[in-house]
């Protein structure tokens, strides 16, 4: 199965005439849940739904214990969770401190088998649900010259 985009016209907010332009956004499905995931990992593991949920629930307690104390957290064959944040900066020294940080967030590098998947991955085009502005009077979409 493919990856679905569709075109949408947009401004962007770094344009400061407000252009709007085409741009290809991803199309998604909905978020597979965690019952869900552990249902699949059920059937290509063979390992009873129990013990595939405790499992998970304990890699994230484990994984929040370490991203707590600063360190990166790789997953084999997941990727890699690297803490980070967004800091303001100062000319003087002493106004910097962790009070200078304003966000917090979670890097993720993938693994080399994810970003494969990634490289490989299919895209369809999904044109009903995309702008109807090259479309012309008589409904056929117009195709390049």
């Amino acid at each position: 199965m493919a990856f679905r985009v569709r075109r949408v016209k947009k401004a962007f907010g770094f344009d400061k005439s407000k252009t709007e332009n085409y741009v290809l956004v991803p199309d998604r499905a909905t978020v597979v849940t965690f019952q869900n995931l552990c249902d699949q990992v059920v059937l290509v593991s063979g390992i009873n739904l129990g013990t595939v949920q405790a499992t998970l629930y304990g890699l994230v307690q484990s994984m929040k214990t370490f991203l707590r104390q600063g360190h990166s957290v790789q997953v084999a064959g997941f990727g890699t969770f690297i803490p980070s944040f967004n800091a303001k900066s100062s000319l003087v020294e002493k106004d910097v401190n962790v009070g200078s940080i304003h966000k917090v967030k979670l890097r993720f590098i993938p693994s080399s088998e994810l970003r494969q998947v990634l490289d490989k991955m299919e895209f369809e085009f999904d044109v009903l649900e995309s702008t109807n502005d090259s479309k012309s009077s008589s409904g056929e979409e117009e195709r390049p010259g």
